[in-house]
């Protein structure tokens, strides 16, 4: 094909900050390995794929196999999905001991396109947050699974604040009755425990 460019294995992109050799990086949407240093604004080739040690969270044990994401605020990689961006699975057991810092990461970007998410909450509150699991929500919906009756009657969902307050990839969930007698107007629910499926997209 003549308009094959390259395989995406290497990319580069503008270092967002001062970066050195083995650097994890994320440039928008795009992530990898730093293969050199590099001054913040200047061009810099990432390794998007591969086995890499990074610096991870040291209060955190992980098994083969889980998923990991990178901490962009603490620039380590972490087990922990909200707020944070996957970027592949771990390869080694580590332990959670205070001079564990190094974890090994198949990086890779196998979850970066956008996904569909769901779950069921039991509600506590008339506005429930629900963390989704994804770095971003752009859309959600709602039904009760427990059968409607006047208190609550009936669920809405709002994407929650993205920007991690409280937490990023959330959403609330909000049950709701009417005001009662002849008037329709809705008022936060004041029964709780009930059951609600929530469908979430995003990435």
């Amino acid at each position: 094909m003549n308009n094959y460019i390259q395989s995406g294995d290497v990319l580069t992109v503008p270092a967002p900050y001062a970066v050195n050799s083995g650097d994890f990086v994320i440039v928008g949407r795009l992530y990898g390995v730093a293969a050199y240093a590099a001054a913040q604004g200047l061009p810099v080739e990432i390794q998007t794929r591969g086995v890499y040690q990074l610096f991870k969270a040291a209060s955190q044990a992980w098994a083969v196999g889980d998923k990991i994401y990178w901490d962009s605020t603490n620039k380590v990689a972490t087990n922990v999905g909200s707020g944070n961006v996957a970027i592949g699975e771990a390869v080694l057991a580590v332990d959670n001991g205070a001079l564990s810092i190094v974890g090994t990461v198949f990086v890779h970007r196998g979850e970066q396109g956008s996904r569909v998410v769901g779950g069921q909450l039991t509600t506590v509150t008339a506005a429930d947050t629900v963390a989704t699991g994804l770095a971003k929500v752009i859309s959600v919906v709602a039904i009760l699974e427990s059968d409607p009756t006047d208190n609550p009657e009936w669920v809405t969902a709002q994407v929650g604040d993205q920007s991690a307050a409280p937490i990023a990839g959330s959403i609330i969930l909000k049950t709701w009755q009417n005001t009662g007698g002849t008037d329709p107007t809705p008022v936060a629910a004041t029964t709780f425990g009930k059951k609600v499926n929530w469908i979430a997209y995003g990435y």
